[in-house]
């Protein structure tokens, strides 16, 4: 077989645009057969200009990246043909091996962290820059062999020897989870260490912050004189009913609903965990979108919250309600209700599995439950006294 030829591709498929990513690919062809191989960069248009990267600050880093990537994949390619055992299939896995010895853990969070800078809100980014900040300080999770159950403890001690508490540091552990689960999926780690650990959360209490139905609804109907806070309002209301967050709010387009036995269904991905969710567009839903001609107005997060605050005292709510409350709100509406399965609400929320919906609505649960049951109770106390006023009318020895 002739040498192959390498090449750096950009967005192949031609879907990227300056608001959309498309992926760096190196491109293996020879002897009729094409390769490719994503490089794990994600860029915009505007930021791809003959063979290289451009218009970044990060520049120099990616381009430098990509050419350690092609001059590995050469290195594989020649050492395959000296021992005659080219095989263009076995060149991807060959090739994540030899880079996962040659990158760092550390290196490998920063890079994932970058990619999903530009999809999360800014206090997201703020909490990838923190965490990251600490770990090139601490140097106890380097590299991919320092990823142990072991590591992860220690870190969690000496988070808590630098006086954090449990709530501040299940946020630290969140943001790493999140790069260990990437690089599980990336073929880099074998198994995830966080599956056999449970960090608390501490007392703080994610629950706390929503609205009850009855506040809800209230804000839903007042009327709310100033435009900017009744828009920040219909956007709350919005998110309730379809409980998005922030960011897939931002993200929402209506030309990708459509019409599954006469409801308008919105399908999507979460921009925050890259999780698909299926939302069913209810009439208030729908009611405002109408209003906005399908297409909602478009907000900071920053002046989201801060209009908000305001809005909301219209409805006599003397609460910090902030745009995530929504999100809970719509979830706690619906457990509550107790007529939605949990597996429904987990695939509307975008959760990866069913037991991370129970573990955040753990408390919601209970209450469905104790209102079912003391449903329950009362209907069965009602058909004993029916029964026993029944008892009189019936003829000697068919009672009992």
């Amino acid at each position: 077989m002739s040498t192959p030829n390498l090449t750096l591709v950009f967005d192949r498929k031609g879907q990227s645009s300056n608001k959309k990513t498309g992926v760096v690919e190196l491109r293996i062809s020879g002897d009729n057969v094409r390769k490719f191989i994503s490089t794990g960069i994600h860029l915009y248009k505007k930021e791809w200009s003959n063979g290289s990267v451009v218009g970044r600050k990060d520049w120099r880093e990616l381009n430098d990246q990509l050419q350690v990537i092609l001059r590995k994949c050469r290195e594989i390619v020649t050492r395959m043909m000296d021992e005659g055992r080219l095989d263009l299939n076995a060149l991807p896995s060959a090739l994540k091996s030899e880079l996962m010895q040659q990158e760092t853990f550390l290196e490998y969070a920063q890079e994932v962290a970058e990619r999903r800078y530009r999809k999360v809100a800014p206090g997201t980014k703020r909490n990838y820059e923190v965490v990251l900040d600490f770990l090139k300080e601490w140097r106890g999770l380097t590299y991919f062999s320092d990823v142990t159950e072991r590591s992860l403890t220690k870190m969690d001690d000496v988070l808590a020897a630098r006086g954090l508490k449990e709530q501040t540091r299940w946020n630290y552990h969140k943001v790493v989870k999140s790069v260990v689960k990437q690089a599980v999926e990336d073929g880099l780690i074998k198994r995830n260490p966080y599956s056999r650990l449970d960090f608390k959360r501490g007392n703080e209490d994610g629950l706390k912050r929503f609205l009850t139905p009855a506040e809800f609804h209230r804000l839903e109907s007042c009327k709310i004189p100033i435009e900017r806070l009744a828009k920040v309002r219909d956007l709350f209301v919005f998110q309730t009913y379809t409980l998005m967050s922030y960011s897939d709010l931002a993200e929402f387009d209506y030309k990708k609903c459509v019409k599954i036995s006469g409801q308008v269904v919105y399908r999507s991905v979460r921009v925050k965990t890259e999780q698909p969710f299926t939302v069913v567009l209810m009439k208030p839903a729908l009611a405002i979108l109408q209003r906005y001609g399908y297409k909602l107005p478009v907000i900071s997060n920053v002046k989201y919250n801060e209009y908000l605050k305001a809005a909301v005292l219209y409805a006599k709510i003397d609460k910090q309600v902030t745009t995530h409350w929504a999100r809970h709100t719509g979830a706690t509406l619906l457990l509550n209700d107790g007529m939605v399965p949990m597996h429904v609400v987990q695939h509307i929320l975008g959760h990866a599995t069913i037991r991370e919906t129970e573990k955040t609505y753990a408390k919601v649960l209970d209450e469905t439950i104790v209102k079912a049951m003391d449903g329950y109770e009362k209907r069965m106390g009602r058909r004993v006294i029916k029964r026993k006023k029944a008892l009189p009318i019936l003829a000697d020895g068919q009672g009992g």
